[in-house]
Protein backbone atom coordinates (compact mmCIF):
# COMPACT_ATOMS: atom_id res chain seq x y z
CA UNK A 1 0.00 0.00 0.00
CA UNK A 2 2.05 2.85 -1.24
CA UNK A 3 0.53 6.10 -2.40
CA UNK A 4 -3.12 6.87 -3.12
CA UNK A 5 -3.22 5.17 -6.50
CA UNK A 6 -2.11 1.87 -4.99
CA UNK A 7 -4.81 2.08 -2.36
CA UNK A 8 -7.90 2.77 -4.41
CA UNK A 9 -7.21 1.26 -7.79
CA UNK A 10 -8.43 4.46 -9.47
CA UNK A 11 -5.04 5.97 -10.22
CA UNK A 12 -3.63 6.30 -13.69
CA UNK A 13 -0.31 4.70 -14.44
CA UNK A 14 2.41 7.26 -13.76
CA UNK A 15 -0.14 9.97 -12.91
CA UNK A 16 -1.15 11.64 -9.70
CA UNK A 17 -4.59 11.19 -8.20
CA UNK A 18 -6.28 13.38 -5.67
CA UNK A 19 -6.82 11.92 -2.23
CA UNK A 20 -10.08 12.34 -0.38
CA UNK A 21 -9.61 13.31 3.25
CA UNK A 22 -12.01 12.30 6.02
CA UNK A 23 -12.05 13.66 9.56
CA UNK A 24 -12.03 11.24 12.48
CA UNK A 25 -15.43 12.64 13.48
CA UNK A 26 -16.81 11.54 10.12
CA UNK A 27 -15.27 8.08 10.48
CA UNK A 28 -16.70 7.71 13.99
CA UNK A 29 -20.25 8.17 12.63
CA UNK A 30 -19.84 5.12 10.36
CA UNK A 31 -19.95 2.50 13.09
CA UNK A 32 -22.80 0.12 12.28
CA UNK A 33 -23.38 -2.90 10.09
CA UNK A 34 -25.19 -0.63 7.60
CA UNK A 35 -22.11 1.54 7.12
CA UNK A 36 -18.79 0.59 8.64
CA UNK A 37 -15.61 2.62 8.23
CA UNK A 38 -12.34 2.20 10.04
CA UNK A 39 -8.85 3.62 9.92
CA UNK A 40 -5.71 1.57 9.44
CA UNK A 41 -2.37 3.40 9.36
CA UNK A 42 -3.93 6.76 8.50
CA UNK A 43 -6.08 5.40 5.67
CA UNK A 44 -9.85 5.17 5.74
CA UNK A 45 -11.59 2.00 4.58
CA UNK A 46 -15.30 1.38 3.97
CA UNK A 47 -15.55 -2.30 4.85
CA UNK A 48 -19.33 -2.51 4.98
CA UNK A 49 -19.59 -5.02 2.14
CA UNK A 50 -16.78 -7.14 3.68
CA UNK A 51 -18.60 -7.77 6.97
CA UNK A 52 -20.09 -11.12 5.94
CA UNK A 53 -16.85 -12.28 4.33
CA UNK A 54 -14.46 -11.56 7.21
CA UNK A 55 -12.92 -14.85 8.41
CA UNK A 56 -12.95 -13.68 12.03
CA UNK A 57 -16.66 -12.84 11.91
CA UNK A 58 -18.44 -9.54 11.66
CA UNK A 59 -18.39 -8.98 15.44
CA UNK A 60 -14.64 -8.39 15.32
CA UNK A 61 -15.08 -5.65 12.73
CA UNK A 62 -18.07 -4.12 14.50
CA UNK A 63 -15.93 -3.74 17.66
CA UNK A 64 -13.46 -1.64 15.67
CA UNK A 65 -16.06 0.28 13.65
CA UNK A 66 -15.50 4.02 13.47
CA UNK A 67 -12.08 3.87 15.14
CA UNK A 68 -8.39 3.67 14.35
CA UNK A 69 -7.96 -0.09 14.12
CA UNK A 70 -4.26 -0.04 13.20
CA UNK A 71 -3.06 -1.72 16.38
CA UNK A 72 -5.73 -4.41 16.27
CA UNK A 73 -5.05 -5.05 12.59
CA UNK A 74 -1.34 -5.55 13.29
CA UNK A 75 -1.89 -7.59 16.46
CA UNK A 76 -3.85 -10.19 14.52
CA UNK A 77 -1.00 -10.59 12.04
CA UNK A 78 -2.92 -10.28 8.79
CA UNK A 79 -1.40 -11.99 5.76
CA UNK A 80 -0.09 -10.21 2.68
CA UNK A 81 -3.24 -11.40 0.88
CA UNK A 82 -5.40 -9.69 3.50
CA UNK A 83 -3.37 -6.50 3.12
CA UNK A 84 -3.76 -6.68 -0.63
CA UNK A 85 -7.51 -7.24 -0.30
CA UNK A 86 -7.77 -4.19 1.95
CA UNK A 87 -6.86 -1.95 -1.00
CA UNK A 88 -10.23 -2.45 -2.64
CA UNK A 89 -11.99 -0.89 0.36
CA UNK A 90 -9.80 2.22 0.50
CA UNK A 91 -11.80 5.47 0.32
CA UNK A 92 -9.31 8.11 1.47
CA UNK A 93 -6.92 9.28 4.15
CA UNK A 94 -7.56 10.66 7.61
CA UNK A 95 -7.35 14.43 7.80
CA UNK A 96 -4.60 15.19 10.26
CA UNK A 97 -4.75 18.01 12.78
CA UNK A 98 -1.96 19.74 10.86
CA UNK A 99 -3.93 19.68 7.57
CA UNK A 100 -3.29 22.96 5.70
CA UNK A 101 -6.99 23.24 4.92
CA UNK A 102 -7.51 23.81 8.65
CA UNK A 103 -5.25 26.84 9.10
CA UNK A 104 -7.18 28.14 12.09
CA UNK A 105 -6.06 25.28 14.36
CA UNK A 106 -3.01 27.20 15.59
CA UNK A 107 -3.82 30.90 15.47
CA UNK A 108 -2.03 31.51 18.77
CA UNK A 109 0.98 29.21 18.38
CA UNK A 110 3.31 32.19 18.73
CA UNK A 111 2.11 32.53 22.34
CA UNK A 112 3.81 29.24 23.17
CA UNK A 113 7.18 30.69 22.13
CA UNK A 114 6.91 34.34 23.15
CA UNK A 115 6.87 33.70 26.90
CA UNK A 116 9.99 31.48 26.97
CA UNK A 117 11.83 33.94 24.72
CA UNK A 118 10.88 36.91 26.90
CA UNK A 119 11.87 34.92 29.99
CA UNK A 120 15.28 34.12 28.48
CA UNK A 121 15.86 37.79 27.62
CA UNK A 122 14.86 38.85 31.12
CA UNK A 123 17.19 36.26 32.66
CA UNK A 124 20.00 37.51 30.41
CA UNK A 125 19.56 41.07 31.61
CA UNK A 126 19.36 39.99 35.25
CA UNK A 127 22.55 37.94 34.84
CA UNK A 128 24.39 40.89 33.26
CA UNK A 129 23.15 43.20 36.02
CA UNK A 130 24.25 40.75 38.72
CA UNK A 131 27.68 40.31 37.12
CA UNK A 132 28.14 44.07 36.80
CA UNK A 133 27.18 44.55 40.47
CA UNK A 134 29.56 41.83 41.65
CA UNK A 135 32.51 43.35 39.73
CA UNK A 136 31.92 46.82 41.19
CA UNK A 137 31.93 45.60 44.81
Amino acid sequence: MQGPAAGNGKGQEGGETSVTYHGLEEVMKRNSSKELWLVIHGRVYDITRFLNEHPGGEEVLLEQAGTDASESFEDVGHSSDAREMLKQYYIGDVRSHQDPSKNDTCKSCWAYWIFPILGAILLGFLYRYYMAESKSS
